[in-house]
């Protein structure tokens, strides 16, 4: 179809129509939801063909041996031969039911009909034939999207405890930084921890694949009850945050079938709408920042492992690398009924084992692929978040409303059951049976709510542990998002679309607001001192108070943290190279608000704040635009190609970490990164429409007219609006 407006084609049961909408989102109409899911895989494959491929070629561990032998290639493919996506996703589809089976195969079918003979120019350069889409790959892409930013977040921070307490970091200091971290960290466990062996990082340093897989990392999504609407009828909004790139990892359409439609956003490769609205119901999530894994210490002798008294042979799969003009490498790697170990076992002593409960209880993505399907077929509320317990493949905060004024809210995760007093922050020790997974957290005991009185429900990655009986939640991000949209919302009334579409672009920190009531009465009279005392706490591109607050506070960062504790040069590459610090600044904030703090000495909050106010307002200050320059790069080339091309686009990401749409800035394997709202959608069911918004366009096409066609109104806060009938 490419950039046609309209043809069709025939599909399985008939015939489907296809053409195009807004940003050339494809609106799909058929008889049958089969035809439907059949027209989205030929769109799918029509427009993103080189993203899909990229994730099933780096999903499988093959990018070193289909695209390029470098070394970071080998790096990833050794990684993720290590996580064995493709075996999970192996394992999970002989579950999957035979109804699910057969929408799945139609998808399939229409990835296929529109790739089939097609080699991208993209593919032709690095020499790479695609095969055929596979119903296989549909769960590997589903797998990939669960672990990264999800499970590979939580498994980051408890590393991190880990390596802390390796570096000799109090055990107070470390449960002042990790309220939840609720256990006893004993001298003996100390002693184990330093004693690891193969000990590696959750990622590798070179994760250029990150760019091309979509991580729920942070995200908002809120629903209001009529009674506080103009029209009296529910309005839900959504805007998930992921990287930037083009084109985006979202992937918005209408699909129609019989009297049914749903709008929303999909990724490419799986035939599910996370994001959506159909006539009755509207739903969307966030990260839910559950703790679906844990870390194990194995002790392991003669290549064996210890439960109890007895040793045990541990199952090992051997994978070869083959790339890229180079010889091929061969892969020894150590698995358990716990999980898969962290190195080869070639010395006697302790090791790390990483546990996914999906992984240890098979089944989650099977029932979450039928949870997904049944979305698309619920009729209200209630059913929806039926359908919402069922997508436990990862940690989701999901809200719904429906048509007849219900609200609510549902995590979703497969969280393990550990014994009383384990938090599962800290590692535990596989040989005691105490210490192993009992089952499954009901997902009835997860939080949840359901029209609750005040009208509204809402989630930013925050911390909902007080909405049930256990604490799932143990590292969640910082509320300042929450609180904001929170306030907005409580204190209105009679909303409408438009509200919303200002609540989504608000760009006030509520995190600002709390630093400066320390910060102001401390401010020098000076002309800095005076331009930041005077801040509304409001980012905006040309601001300079507000690049004068971000000095002071990444100043404060950086001596409490580091300084007095990891050390500056650590806490500065964690925060400038990595995501850790972008998913856990509300942990150090916690700290630094306090009035008294282990991680302050002996010196007081004061001093700490006077002293990073100093070092910072000692220069003049800058347009916060220009210290927000970023250069969103084409996933697949990155930034390598002369800008007269256009295949990147330099944008000023305005706003920060704790802003609603938040602009966190970062670097990964020394790229650019970013999280940012990249699909936005508010839809009141005073209408059957929709508005959105997308930071970019539906092609992967460079010479597209829809690879950039949403951008301008994504920066500028325009959107588009659809009518569904």
């Amino acid at each position: 179809m490419s950039d046609k407006k309209s043809r069709r084609i025939a599909g399985n049961e008939g015939e489907i129509r296809l053409s195009r909408q807004e940003y050339g989102t494809p609106c799909i109409e058929a008889t049958t939801l089969e035809d439907a899911l059949f027209g989205l895989g030929y769109m799918h494959g029509t427009d993103r063909q080189v993203q899909m491929w990229l994730m099933k070629v780096i999903g499988r561990g093959l990018a070193s041996e289909k695209l390029q032998g470098d070394d970071d290639l080998i790096a990833i493919d050794r990684f993720m031969r290590w996580l064995n996506l493709g075996g999970a996703a192996a394992t999970e589809l002989p579950l999957v039911s035979e109804q699910d089976r057969r929408t799945i195969d139609a998808y399939v079918a229409g990835v296929n009909r529109a790739t089939e003979g097609k080699i991208p120019f993209e593919f032709r350069l690095t020499g790479y034939k695609p095969d055929a889409w596979t119903a296989e790959d549909v769960l590997l892409v589903a797998q990939m999207i669960a672990f990264v930013g999800l499970v590979q977040t939580q498994a980051e921070s408890e590393k991190w405890i880990i390596q802390m307490l390796q570096n000799d970091v109090p055990p107070a200091h470390v449960k002042e930084l990790f309220p939840y971290l609720s256990d006893d960290i004993p001298a003996d466990l100390i002693t184990i921890l330093k004693e690891l062996k193969g000990i590696q990082n959750i990622i590798p340093d070179t994760v250029v694949w990150k760019n091309i897989v979509p991580a729920f990392s942070a995200s908002n999504n809120w629903a209001i009850s009529g009674k506080k609407t103009a029209s009296g009828k529910a309005i839900y909004c959504s805007d998930p945050h992921l990287g930037l790139q083009l084109p985006p990892v979202w992937y918005p359409v209408t699909l129609k079938w019989q009297k049914n439609y749903v709008f929303g956003a999909t990724v490419p490769g799986v035939p599910v709408v996370p994001i959506g609205r159909s006539r009755r119901i509207a739903w969307g999530l966030t990260y839910g920042t559950a703790d679906v894994c844990d870390y194990f210490i194995e002790d392991v002798k003669d290549g064996k492992f210890r439960r109890g008294d007895s040793w045990h042979e541990f199952t090992v799969r051997e994978e070869v690398i083959r790339p890229k003009k180079k010889a091929p490498l061969t892969l020894r790697i150590y698995e358990n009924e716990q999980g898969t170990l962290e190195g080869e076992p070639e010395q006697d002593g302790y090791y790390l084992n990483m546990a996914q409960a999906t992984r240890v209880y098979p089944g989650t993505m099977a029932s979450s692929i039928d949870g997904f399907f049944g979305l698309l077929r619920a009729e209200d509320s209630r059913t929806a978040i039926d359908c919402f317990k069922k997508l436990r493949f990862m940690p989701g905060n999901w809200i719904v409303a429906d048509s007849e004024d219900n609200i609510g809210y549902q995590l979703a995760a497969s969280v393990p059951k550990r014994r009383d007093g384990a938090s599962g922050l800290l590692p535990l020790r596989a040989w005691q049976p105490e210490d192993a997974w009992q089952g499954l957290v009901p997902p009835e005991q997860l939080p949840a709510q359901f029209n609750p009185p005040q009208g509204f429900v809402h989630t930013a990655n925050d911390d909902k542990n007080h909405l049930a009986k256990l604490n799932a939640m143990t590292v969640p991000m910082s509320a300042w998002r929450a609180q904001r949209i929170e306030k907005l919302i409580s204190e209105g009334e009679r909303f409408t679309p438009e509200d919303m579409q200002q609540i989504h672009y608000d760009r006030v920190s509520a995190q600002a607001q709390a630093f400066m009531q320390i910060i102001r009465p401390l401010l020098p009279d000076t002309e800095n001192g005076r331009l930041l005392r005077d801040w509304d706490c409001r980012y905006s591109a040309n601001s300079l108070a507000a690049t004068l607050f971000e000095r002071i506070y990444f100043e404060l960062i950086e001596r409490v943290f580091g300084e007095n504790g990891f050390g500056r040069d650590v806490m500065e590459v964690a925060r400038q190279e990595t995501e850790l610090f972008a998913m856990l600044h509300g942990n150090f904030d916690a700290v630094l608000l306090q009035e008294k703090s282990l991680w302050f000495g002996e010196r007081s909050r004061d001093d700490w704040f006077r002293e990073a106010i100093e070092a910072a307002l000692q220069h003049p200050p800058e347009r916060h635009g220009d210290t927000r320059k970023l250069l969103v790069q084409n996933m697949f080339f990155a930034g390598k190609l002369p800008a007269f091309l256009g295949f990147d686009q330099e944008i000023e990401h305005i706003g920060s970490r704790a802003t609603i749409p938040q602009s966190q800035f970062f670097y990964t394997g020394g790229r650019p990164a970013s999280f940012a709202a990249t699909f936005r959608m508010i839809t009141d069911f005073d209408a059957d429409g929709v508005r959105f918004n997308l930071a970019g366009g539906s092609s992967d096409r460079r010479f597209s007219a829809f690879y950039k066609s949403g951008l301008a109104d994504w920066l500028a806060g325009r959107y588009a609006h659809i009518d569904l009938e």
